[in-house]
């Protein structure tokens, strides 16, 4: 059987795509090729699945491969994932994915085995077996990009819960009275960290006139607010993209501080592109980490970053694919 399997990570602005070859004599787990693409970006399942299966194709074409010569694929999506059955449940960066049957539709348009999985458990394992999470026996992965997600290992088994959605962080409600959210609730977490929070944030102060750089970097009234131009602007700055940063990494913190609270884990690794944004975001972040949660838990998990950074995700979900297969 073939040692090389394909990891694909679907998020909601981005696909990343590796070959990855599995670890032998010690070693890790090597990425032999990479594709990334943002043309599925705000589009309905079927063309997702369309560029799911592009950077399938385009990936092992980088490598030399075809479709017989992997012993699998992996994937990794942003979502309410069912993964036992092979569904997402929903998505609230992705439309028109209730209850959609994803693996079997990969597996079909194909021809290799499917393994499906929620974006941030394959990064989980992904640290746990390669990364960061190496020794820990209680781990928490936490991903802060555009979404904010949660997952967790347990003495050495990725923990899913009863229908797969174990984690969801970035949905839980925490003003109940508060924005309405993509998933229909009000006041989730998300609504105001990591980037879709953060973009909300934005338009929210623009909307209201306020004098600001970021109305001449986004435009007056944008759909979408990217982190990178906000931090860009806080850099240089920028008031209100120092305010809104502030309350996004204020938010995190509360976050991670439900994590230690509900886990109690021994380590927490923080990976995502967000959480290279140290003094506007991790500073507050930490600060606010500790400040809630009870004294008797100061420093009882390690932190520490992603090792795999933006590979933790198609590792991870390459590794579940070794763990049914070998």
């Amino acid at each position: 059987m073939s040692n090389l399997v394909v990891g694909i990570d679907i998020g909601g602005t981005k696909i990343a795509a590796g070959v990855i070859d599995a670890p032998c004599n010690g070693a890790s787990a090597r990425v032999l090729a990479r594709y990334i693409s943002r043309a599925h970006a705000g589009q309905p399942p079927d063309d997702v699945i369309a560029a799911a299966v592009e950077a399938f194709h385009a990936v092992l074409a980088q490598a030399g491969l075809q479709p017989g010569q992997v012993a699998g694929l992996g994937v990794g999506f942003g979502g309410h994932v069912n993964g036992a059955a092979g569904l997402i449940l929903t998505s609230s960066n992705l439309p028109a994915w209730d209850h959609h049957p994803l693996r079997d539709h990969l597996q079909d348009r194909l021809g290799v085995p499917v393994i499906l999985e929620n974006d941030s458990n394959c990064a989980a394992w992904g640290e746990y077996r390669f990364g960061a999470g190496q020794g820990s026996r209680y781990l928490c992965y936490v991903t802060f990009s555009t979404g904010y997600g949660l997952g967790v290992v347990i003495d050495g088994k990725l923990y899913v819960g009863a229908t797969g959605t174990a984690g969801e962080l970035a949905h839980t409600v925490i003003h109940p009275d508060g924005p309405l959210c993509a998933c229909g609730k009000r006041g989730c977490l998300i609504c105001y960290t990591a980037g879709l929070g953060i973009s909300r944030l934005v338009r929210e102060r623009l909307d209201l006139g306020e004098q600001t750089l970021l109305r001449e970097l986004c435009g007056p009234s944008p759909a979408r607010v990217t982190g990178e131009i906000v931090v860009e602007a806080a850099d240089r700055g920028d008031r209100v993209a120092q305010e809104v940063l502030a309350i996004a990494g204020r938010y995190f913190g509360l976050g991670l501080s439900s994590v230690v609270q509900m886990f109690n884990p021994d380590r927490i690794v923080i990976g995502g592109g967000l959480a290279h944004v140290k003094r506007w975001l991790m500073q507050p972040g930490f600060a606010a980490l500790r400040e809630n949660i009870h004294p008797v838990l100061h420093d009882s998990a390690e932190i520490v970053y992603s090792q795999l950074w933006e590979d933790a995700g198609i590792i991870g979900a390459a590794a579940l694919v070794w763990e049914i297969k070998m």
